[in-house]
């Protein structure tokens, strides 16, 4: 009798307890992102060089913690300039400027900037091969209108692309014209009659301040 007393009164409570037990799971909550901040904040990048970003997050209880994988979604504003890759935070320079990286969770938002830069740029190479670091003497377009997409690079090496950072220009735009400073892109020809007309492309030493002209392309529009 005692032990089935004992039985009986250890039921009684566990049912008495569950509903209150269950009750009191509502009052924990759940923290959320107050803030998302990305480490390092500032950049520095070569063209074609790459570098991992780190996203953490402060939550609503003062705690924080580091974001990963799809917990996180990552963009640049300019993508030309610099790439981020998402998932993932690894941002590789373009070409030269500045990019602002954004981190998203939750709908809150961080930022860092990306500059993209070629220290003492002393020759440029300019081609309608990609990735060559031959100089062309000339080039062809078939027809009118038609285009040709022209490529630069620095210091003699195919990973210092610097076809978006330079200034193009044709002698002749009444032959081709030629994109520069473009977001959509640089360093496409578009032939508008027959002739030929001088490509150059021109940027500046960052280290002397002076200007560094390629050597010429004459173009020809058959």
């Amino acid at each position: 009798m005692p032990v089935r007393r004992r039985l009986v009164l250890t039921v009684a409570a566990s049912l008495i307890l569950s509903p209150f037990l269950a009750s009191c799971s509502g009052f924990f909550v759940k923290p959320t992102i107050s803030s998302v901040f990305i480490t390092p904040s500032a950049v520095t990048l070569g063209v074609g060089q790459s570098t991992p970003l780190t996203a953490s997050a402060t939550y609503s209880d003062g705690t924080q913690n580091q974001l990963s994988g799809d917990s996180v979604g990552w963009t640049s504003s300019d993508t030309t300039t610099a790439t981020v890759t998402s998932p993932g935070g690894s941002v590789t320079g373009v070409a030269l400027g500045t990019a602002t990286i954004t981190a998203s969770a939750q709908g809150v938002t961080g930022t860092a900037t990306v500059t993209v830069t070629v220290a003492n740029i002393t020759s440029l190479v300019i081609t309608t091969t990609q990735g060559s670091t031959q100089n062309q003497t000339t080039a062809t377009i078939s027809g009118a209108p038609n285009t040709l997409q022209f490529f630069a690079y620095a210091n003699g090496s195919a990973n210092n692309d610097v076809t978006q950072a330079v200034t193009w220009t044709s002698s002749n735009t009444s032959v081709a014209t030629i994109s520069t400073g473009l977001s959509s892109g640089s360093g496409l020809a578009t032939s508008v009659a027959a002739g030929t007309t001088n490509i150059t492309a021109t940027t500046t030493n960052s280290a002397t301040g002076q200007m560094v002209s390629s050597q010429t392309i004459v173009l020809t529009v058959q």
